[in-house]
């Protein structure tokens, strides 16, 4: 990336959601994976198969957090980012418990306890974090999805109360929220004999709500344009209220999963290191696998110390092999 200081031009908010860090939370059966499919250009990586009734979706199965590693290196691709404009992550709990046994595999432990002075906490909080805070930095709009549980909290005076908040632990949800623009919560409410879904969009002490724009209402309904027309009114009052109008209002599956054996990857690993030195020369090629090797398996590491357990981050560097060699 070229870095020109004198090149900077004043950020413009756009209106619509375009470019947005968004979490929607809430029951089961809402419709958080339909409105957050609805967002502009949208790409669904499922971590949980919640799509089957949404016809026209552009998904993508995750089961495995190498493979989600493989489609943040795609989303790198110009054509890729034609294409697509908002990365839908459903649901964050799952993708973070993937990226935890990536790291436990890694590592080769059993529990991220077993990392000697909460190592292993950290190497998944930054894993996590990381990967997450990729997306944007791409220049597209990222929904997280993840479903409410009700939680004892405890007051400054001690006393406890009831609050609901996305059923993310703790490290996760302190990432996720703390990255987002909007965080919405969905909830079915009985008014009048009929029930009706709406999304709290401004939190209490009862639950986690809360947005970047202060002029957004505190609830709407849940409804993918009822969303895009609270943002804008609430963007376009604060730069009124500015005298700025730098407000701007532009239009700004990917690939089949590894199934290869373990025994295979050694192989194929083998086969594009041989590659990777008739290109490269010897001496460049060693200090290539030596990088590529310490990225995914850890500092020290060599691929003699690989296990079965590590398969997942040898796809990863077989994968990165073929992207330098151009292999399909």
């Amino acid at each position: 990336m070229t870095i020109d200081l004198l090149a900077i031009q004043p950020h413009q908010i756009s209106r619509d959601l375009r470019e947005k860090i968004v979490v929607i939370y809430g029951e089961p059966k809402v419709g958080k994976t339909t409105i957050a499919s609805q967002f502009p250009k949208a790409l669904l990586l499922a971590f949980e198969k919640g799509y089957n009734a949404l016809a026209g979706v552009m998904a993508q199965n995750v089961t495995k957090w190498a493979e989600f590693k493989k489609v943040l290196k795609q989303l790198e691709n110009k054509a890729v980012q034609e294409k697509f404009e908002t990365i839908v992550v459903d649901t964050a709990d799952l993708s973070y418990a993937s990226c935890e046994k990536f790291i436990l595999q890694r590592e080769g432990v059993d529990k991220i306890g077993d990392i000697p002075y909460g190592g292993g906490y950290k190497l998944v909080r930054d894993e996590f974090d990381t990967s997450l805070r990729s997306i944007p930095m791409m220049g597209y709009g990222l929904v997280m999805v993840s479903h409410a549980q009700v939680q004892t909290v405890s007051a400054e005076d001690g006393t406890e109360y009831s609050k609901t908040v996305p059923t993310l632990a703790k490290q996760p949800r302190g990432i996720v929220l703390s990255m987002a623009d909007i965080i919405g919560y969905a909830k079915s409410i009985e008014r009048e004999g009929e029930s009706r879904t709406v999304l709290f969009l401004r939190g209490t002490p009862q639950f986690e709500a809360g947005s970047r724009f202060k002029h957004t209402p505190p609830v709407i309904k849940f409804e993918y344009d009822s969303l895009v027309k609270a943002i804008a009114e609430a963007i376009e009052k604060e730069e009124q209220e500015k005298g700025q109008t730098e407000i701007v209002e532009t239009n700004s599956n990917a690939f089949e999963v590894e199934t290869i054996s373990f025994e295979d990857l050694k192989a194929e690993i083998k086969d594009l290191t041989a590659e990777l030195i008739k290109v490269q020369g010897a001496d460049t090629a060693k200090k290539t696998m030596k990088d590529l090797v310490e990225t995914h398996l850890g500092k020290g590491r060599t691929l003699k110390d690989v296990t079965e357990l590590q398969a997942e981050q040898l796809s990863l560097v077989a994968y990165d092999l073929r992207e330098m060699l151009k292999i399909a």
